[in-house]
C-alpha cells in the first residue's frame, strides 16, 4: 500500500497512523506477549540503538548479553532464555560520522548483514539509513539503498513469511553544519529511500513524519516517541 501524505498525527502524545488501525501493544505485558519467541534484528545507527535502550528499560525480562567490543558502537544483543527472545542491534558499513570510538573487526554493511539472516515466520528485520550519509553526495545513499533492497528481495525469496520493516530516518536539531547535516538532505534521502522500498513488500515506521509531528528537533527522540515507533512495529510483527 502506498504511505499517505502526511502518515498519520499525533493525538494525546500517541501517533494515529493514517494508514491502519494501531493497537496499543507497547504495554509490557503486550509487549512480552509479542515478542516470545521472536528473533530481532536490528540494522542501522543510533537512532534504531535508542530500540534497544528501550526495551532494556521497559521489558526488565530482557538480559543485555555481552557480546564484547569496544564503546556504543558495538553489537547489542538483548535476550530472555525462558521466553526465548533475542533483540540484536548492529550498527551499519561506512559511512559512519562519529568522534566516538568504536571497533570495525565486525563491520558489515547492510546488505550483508540481511544475506546472513535465515529468515522465517517468527524472524524480523528492522533496518534505517540516513543520518550518517547527509554530508555525502546523494548517489552513495541512493546506491547503498537499492543494494539493501536487492538483499531484502532475496531474503523474501528465500524466506516469504520474514517481517522486514524500514524506519525511516528523522529529523534533527539545526547545528551550526547544518549545510552537511541540515535536514533539507534528511527529506531528499527519506523521499528517495520511500521511492525505492515503494513495490517492495516491507512495513514502513514513518520516523520522520513522527517527529515532525511530535516536534522533537533531535536527532535522538524522547522515550516516548521511541515508544511510539516500537508500538508500530509490534502491531507489524504481531
Amino acid at each position: 500500500m502506498d504511505s499517505p501524505f502526511p502518515s498519520g498525527f499525533v493525538l494525546e502524545n500517541e501517533w494515529r497512523s493514517a494508514l491502519c488501525r494501531l493497537s496499543r501493544l507497547s504495554t509490557l505485558n503486550g509487549t512480552i506477549n509479542c515478542l516470545t519467541g521472536k528473533l530481532i534484528y536490528l540494522m542501522g545507527d543510533s537512532t534504531l540503538r535508542q530500540w534497544i535502550y528501550y526495551f532494556q528499560k521497559f521489558v526488565t525480562t530482557l538480559k543485555l548479553f555481552d557480546h564484547h567490543g569496544i564503546g556504543v558502537f558495538g553489537i547489542h544483543v538483548l535476550m530472555d532464555v525462558g521466553k526465548h527472545i533475542k533483540i540484536q542491534w548492529k550498527k551499519h558499513g561506512e559511512p559512519f560520522v562519529t568522534q566516538k570510538l568504536y571497533e570495525v573487526k565486525d563491520d558489515e554493511y547492510v546488505t550483508r548483514e540481511i544475506d546472513k539472516v535465515a529468515g522465517d515466520k517468527r524472524t524480523a528485520v528492522v533496518f534505517t539509513l540516513g543520518q550518517h550519509f547527509r554530508p555525502f553526495p546523494i548517489n552513495i545513499f541512493i546506491r547503498r539503498a537499492i543494494n539493501v533492497r536487492r538483499a531484502i528481495r532475496r531474503l523474501l525469496l528465500r524466506s516469504p513469511d520474514t517481517k522486514v520493516i524500514l524506519k525511516t530516518e528523522n529529523t534533527r536539531e539545526m547545528l551550526a553544519e547544518s549545510e552537511r547535516f541540515g535536514d533539507f538532505h534528511g527529506y531528499m534521502q527519506y523521499l528517495a529511500m520511500m521511492d525505492i522500498f515503494r513495490d517492495v513488500p516491507v512495513g514502513v515506521i514513518d520516523a520522520w513524519d513522527m517527529t515532525v509531528a511530535f516536534g522533537t528537533n533531535n536527532v535522538h527522540p524522547p522515550e516516548h516517541v521511541i515508544g511510539n515507533q516500537i508500538n508500530m512495529f509490534l502491531n507489524y510483527i504481531c
